[in-house]
């Protein structure tokens, strides 16, 4: 398979080169450096964050990636610099069992995370496609795959994804809104509704340190089901590194006393319950629309 890519330069069509992965060491590390490659808005996989890279899961086998999605989704991901064969999905249902007994035997909570299978390669084979879109793993596993084809022209590096997903997910994401204290003619998505409400408690608070705002919004509202810290709710612009800035936090910052904080954007379905009940015992209202 090869997609034939033009750009238009000066009205003519202009062909881009494909220049795929020569080691599975570079596309290990190409993506490592920019998981966002392998986010998909519309299966919900948002923000993946990379947890592991050459995990050593025994004498004779290293998971290559691990990452975490926003929906708290931990993601096992075999890389295949070529076409990924039923083999490859083989080794990835291996591995995926490995981590779910790892995770069984570890106190962190991460137990009650969604575990899923991701392949990557520059094609996917026929029969892999049939075995991802029917959900054909044992245990239940969902498994994605991903063809990864990067090209080059004069300077410029562009990568295409293409999505294979269960055909038992397809169209599930998650659209709800919500209605914040009775304004019912503003919805609000589940990251917005977390901005609107640091807002509006801070506003209520004039005066207010960003100590006091981090206490009253603690990390662990959006880090429940992990013991290690990945992400603050709301943090002092100047201590975001700026590759997070935009990425990770909305753009419109909140002034308090000290200074001015901002306030993560990365909101989904697994993490955004626990901060509404929580929201609700502190006096606002939310309703799901």
């Amino acid at each position: 398979m090869k997609q034939n890519l033009f750009l238009f330069k000066n009205g003519e069509a202009t062909p881009i080169q494909l220049k795929p992965f020569i080691f599975e060491l570079a596309m290990e590390g190409y993506l490592a450096d920019n998981p966002a490659i392998l986010s998909n808005v519309e299966l919900g996989l948002e923000d993946p964050e990379v947890m592991e890279v050459e995990e050593q899961i025994d004498s004779d086998n290293r998971i290559d990636m691990l990452l975490r999605y926003t929906n708290d989704s931990i993601a096992v991901v075999e890389l295949k610099k070529g076409i990924v064969n039923d083999k490859a999905l083989q080794q990835l249902i291996r591995y995926l069992q490995i981590e779910k007994v790892e995770q069984q035997n570890q106190a962190e909570g991460d137990e009650d995370s969604p575990l899923i299978g991701i392949l990557v390669g520059m094609e996917i084979d026929e029969n892999v496609i049939q075995k991802i879109e029917g959900n054909n793993s044992p245990q239940g596993f969902l498994i994605y795959g991903v063809e990864l084809q990067r090209y080059y022209d004069e300077g410029n590096w562009y990568v295409f994804t293409n999505w294979y997903a269960p055909k038992s997910v397809i169209g599930k994401k998650d659209y709800t809104k919500y209605i914040l204290n009775k304004k019912k003619e503003r919805l609000l998505g589940k990251g917005r509704l977390v901005y609107e409400v640091v807002k509006d408690y801070m506003a209520t608070h004039p005066g207010i340190t960003f100590a006091d705002v981090q206490k009253v919004f603690p990390d662990s509202l959006r880090n429940a089901k992990s013991s290690v810290v990945k992400h603050h709710v709301v943090e002092l612009e100047g201590n975001v590194e700026p590759k997070d800035r935009y990425a990770r936090y909305f753009k419109e910052p909140l002034s308090c006393v000290d200074g001015n904080l901002v306030v993560s954007s990365q909101w989904g379905i697994g993490n955004i319950k626990p901060f509404i009940d929580y929201a609700k015992t502190i006096g606002y209202s939310i309703e799901e629309v």
